[in-house]
């Protein structure tokens, strides 16, 4: 699900209006700290990076069981699903300085005009879903720190939340039978004298 979103926004860069130049697509998915790996072909590229995933606590309170036959007092049991925060870094791996500057700029715009994006399913397996992406601030300190841990070269970037990602188990739904009487007579044995 996650490598979803991450080509929903890849794909919305590398649109005709987006971040195309002479060489083709610009936008790419890959790990920004590989950055001065020769084989990682990240050169004169934007890399959308995954930074973390946080769980969205005020999703969290819903029902675990579903009833589904009230005539039989039989309930479904089916697993909770994750709904999740991915905060994103896109950043310009460019030569030229001023090229780098003008690519965050287009992201900045393309997200502004486009916060709101959605996963078509390509087959009857998957559900499409929706999403948001909003521009997601952090201090200086906060920022030198991500970039320590991500190679130390800091280049022009941005952060983005995207909320809310849901995710749910693929498994077996379990049927429940309700308690629907309880037995509250007891019988008293006397022992043996």
């Amino acid at each position: 699900m996650i490598n979803k979103v991450l080509t929903v926004l890849k794909d919305r860069l590398n649109l005709p209006n987006g971040l195309q130049d002479q060489a083709g697509e610009i936008a790419v998915i890959g790990n920004i700290a590989k950055h001065e790996d020769d084989t990682s072909n990240l050169d004169n590229k934007v890399v959308i990076t995954l930074l973390s995933v946080e769980e969205e606590s005020t999703m969290k309170n819903t029902p675990r069981y579903l009833k589904f036959n009230e005539s039989e007092n039989i309930m479904e049991r089916e697993s909770q699903p994750a709904y999740l925060n991915l905060y994103v870094m896109i950043a310009a791996n460019k030569n030229m300085y001023d090229g780098a500057l003008v690519n965050i700029s287009k992201v900045i715009e393309i997200f502004q005009v486009n916060n709101v994006l959605k996963y078509n399913a390509v087959s009857d397996e998957e559900n499409d879903f929706i999403f948001r992406i909003e521009l997601h601030s952090v201090p200086f300190d906060q920022l030198s720190y991500i970039w320590g841990l991500l190679g130390g070269k800091i280049m022009p970037s941005v952060l983005y939340k995207i909320s809310v990602v849901k995710i749910v188990a693929k498994q077996e739904k379990t049927d429940i039978t309700l308690i629907d009487e309880i037995n509250t007579k007891s019988t008293v044995i006397k022992p043996k004298e």
